[in-house]
Order: structure tokens, then sequence, then C-alpha cells
């Protein structure tokens, strides 16, 4: 992540998913001494009789109370994490408006897994799917709990890397996110759409297509300082997304891009970027290489 004096920028909504994500940013601006952000939206346009007659003011006024209330519970949170500079607002829109807004001047969005209106704990809500497809910045997804308990900062980042040409941005953006948390960084390519089938590919040279798959990673890897971040190289013969789902259980964060290799102009989000939103057992970092 590149901030810039731009901030991290993240939502609460009074749900305990939305202060997981608050927590998490307030650590995560910490190790970056970047600003946070933090914003609760009053989705005043779903107050709308109608769809043209405009709320009372009292009510207004109620959601602002009640807005106010979750901004100040928020911004102790992220005070207490040791962001160094914290500012809160309210937003008229709806959540996800409001948060792909901020994202155009956002170094990062990080949201919760659910909130509000979510139809069940073990996917990811509509905010954050939205945010994660439509963000201009890069997102992260606040997902599991494992990342909040002690010793989860000797846990890895892991890295899920195709080989398409966005490769190396998300490779930087891993290896600054694993010095910044002091952590060992685990580089995953994962070559096949499916598990390996001898008897109908006969042609295949595992050997060959994993020296391949090495000579890939460290050609990416060399491009990069790491400095003390140790960097170990994976590759296996496995579905991207059931290998990145995996490696979430003993990670810290998983780093992926937004499209992978096999996407194509006007896709929003990858399929692999899907399953982890949905599936994975610790934070997903989506960088943004879509234009």
């Amino acid at each position: 992540m590149t901030t810039t004096d731009r901030p991290i920028v993240t939502g609460v909504d009074g749900s305990g998913e939305a202060l997981d994500a608050v927590r998490w940013a307030g650590r995560t601006a910490r190790l970056h001494d970047a600003p946070l952000e933090i914003v609760h939206a009053l989705d005043f346009p779903a107050l709308l009789a109608g769809g043209v007659v405009p709320p009372p003011e009292e009510m207004r006024d109620v959601l602002r109370a009640h807005g106010n209330r979750y901004l100040r519970a928020a911004r102790e949170i992220a005070e207490a994490q040791g962001a160094p500079v914290v500012t809160a607002r309210l937003d008229p829109d709806r959540a996800a408006q409001a948060l792909i807004e901020a994202s155009r001047k956002a170094a990062l969005v990080v949201v919760g897994s659910g909130g509000h209106g979510r139809l069940t704990g073990l996917l990811a809500g509509s905010v954050a799917s939205a945010v994660g497809a439509h963000a201009c910045s890069d997102v992260v997804v606040v997902r599991g709990d494992t990342w909040d308990e002690p010793g989860a900062e000797d846990r890895p980042v892991v890295a899920g890397i195709d080989g398409s040409e966005q490769s190396t941005r998300i490779l930087a953006t891993a290896v600054a996110e694993a010095k910044a948390r002091h952590a060992r960084l685990v580089v995953v390519h994962a070559s096949a759409d499916d598990p390996p089938r001898p008897e109908t590919e006969p042609h295949l040279d595992p050997q060959a297509s994993a020296e391949a798959g090495q000579r890939l990673l460290a050609g990416l890897t060399g491009e990069h300082d790491a400095g003390d971040v140790r960097i170990d190289r994976v590759v296996v013969r496995s579905h991207p997304r059931r290998e990145l789902i995996g490696q979430s259980t003993t990670a810290q964060l998983v780093v992926l891009g937004d499209r992978g290799r096999g996407g194509f102009p006007g896709l929003l989000l990858g399929s692999t970027g899907q399953a982890l939103l949905h599936n994975a057992s610790c934070p997903v970092y989506l960088v943004r290489t879509a234009t």
C-alpha cells in the first residue's frame, strides 16, 4: 500500500464485523503511518417515500445521533490500535456508494465481511462484495478472527501470483505488507484450474511444470527489495481458489489481484477473488489491477 498521505478508509454500521474492520484498519494505519478516515452511511435514499418524498427532519436527526454514536465508538477503537490520525464523518448516501466514492481519494478501503442486513455469517455481505468489485482503490475485506488472536503476528502474509502482467504490482503490495508486519511472505503459484489427472494428461511433466513455476516466482520476487522479509515460494498444480483458501487458514493476510489471468475486459472481480471474499479464514487484500 502506497499512501502518499491518502487515507485508509473504513465504514461502520454498528455491527461487530464493522468494528473488527476498524480494529484491523487502525492497526494497519499505525504500521503504515497513514491517516484513517471512518465513515458512517446514513442511507437517506432508503427513506424516500415512494422514491420521491424526503423523510422528516426528525427522522434524519435520529439517524445522525445513532451514526455519531457509532463513530465515537469506532474512533476510540482506532485510536487504541495506534492509528496516528483519525477522522470520522457521516455520509448521507448508502454504505456501498459512500465507500466507493471515498475510494477515489483513498489508499485503501477496509470493510467487514458482513454487517446489518446480511443473510449469513459465512458469506461476505452485499457491501463488501460491492466495494470489492467497484472501488477505485485497493480493498481489504476483514474475515475470520484468527488475525486478532495472540501470536497472530507470527502468521505469514500469503500472495497469490498467476503470472499475469499484474503480478508485479500484487507482489509489491504483498512485500510491503510483510515488511510492515515483520512477517514471513509465502508466494503461491497454483498452475491448474483442476487437479492433475495423469490418465487424461499423459503428456504432462510435473517436474517441468514445477520448475517453470519456480523460475516464474524467482524472477518476480527478484524484482523487489524484500529487505529482511523471508520469502517462501510455493508452486502447486491445484485450483488457485482452493489453494489460497487452504493457505488462509494459517495466514494473517492473503493478497491477490482483483482479476486473474483469465479475466476479460469489463470483469469487475475475478472468480478467485469472489471465492476468497466468501470463504477465506483471514482478511483478504484485493489489489486493484482493473482499469
